[in-house]
């Protein structure tokens, strides 16, 4: 299936355009940022973050709002080790035109490290994935990725947990053994097919006081703690310290 653009991201999207200049992370000298690829006029644009030595490594970070919450961060971390650029979505594996996205954006521009998931956010709700297609639409995803960036060393990030809104907050009951399911089988082909992977749910499953309260988001020290192992992940790719 396609994936218009969700409603209440459309706001978001237009939110988050807006406050570019003001986030955005660069390496000395501070440079505007660029779009460097748009896979269709509806999609999220990739966003260069940090702005290296051309000749330093290039990475690439896929992912959904979380990914929004924790860039910033991460790009602290990695500044004058990488060109980092970042790729927010609400498109999931499920999507039909997901592989045209990918092939547009790595035809224009080629990355020696991509950090990428099944669009976690996006993927959960029921129907989306339809029963039993997780593991060959996941398989599919990453068949396209090595396709299309071939000289990419891959990370796959696992989904982060879904929480409840009420307080005490804690994991959500009825849909976060979705997510915990769907990791378990992630976990499983990126072992077969030897991708590294970066435990985000592990790392705030105990956590759930980080939480934003709203089911899925999270607060700033969570966002750290993602970004923290993040970079950690891109690091070891890379064969560096942090």
């Amino acid at each position: 299936m396609s994936c218009p653009m969700p409603r209440v991201l459309r706001h978001f999207l237009l939110l988050a355009l807006l406050a570019i200049s003001a986030s955005l992370i660069a390496t000395e000298p501070i440079v505007r940022p660029k779009v460097l690829a748009t896979a269709k006029p509806s999609g999220r644009v990739v966003r260069q973050i940090l702005v290296a030595n051309p000749k330093s490594p290039r990475v690439l970070l896929i992912g959904d709002s979380i990914l929004e919450g924790y860039h910033a961060k991460a790009a602290e971390l990695l500044r004058g080790k990488v060109n980092l650029d970042v790729w927010v979505t609400w498109k999931h594996i499920g999507c039909e035109d997901l592989p045209a996205d990918i092939k547009a954006i790595f035809g224009k521009h080629s990355y020696d490290v991509i950090l990428f998931n099944d669009i976690g956010l996006h993927a959960w709700v029921p129907g989306r994935i339809p029963k039993g297609q997780y593991d060959p639409l996941l398989r599919a995803h990453l068949a396209n990725l090595r396709k299309f960036a071939p000289q990419a060393k891959l990370i796959f990030a696992s989904t982060t947990p879904m929480t409840t809104e009420t307080r005490p907050i804690a994991l959500d009951p009825e849909f976060n053994p979705v997510i915990v399911e769907r990791n378990k089988i992630a976990v499983k082909i990126m072992a077969e097919n030897h991708v590294p992977v970066a435990d985000y749910y592990g790392i705030l499953a105990a956590k759930p006081h980080l939480a934003g309260g709203d089911r899925f988001h999270w607060t700033k020290p969570a966002y750290e703690l993602l970004a923290q192992l993040a970079a950690t992940r891109v690091a070891e790719a890379l064969g560096f310290s942090l």
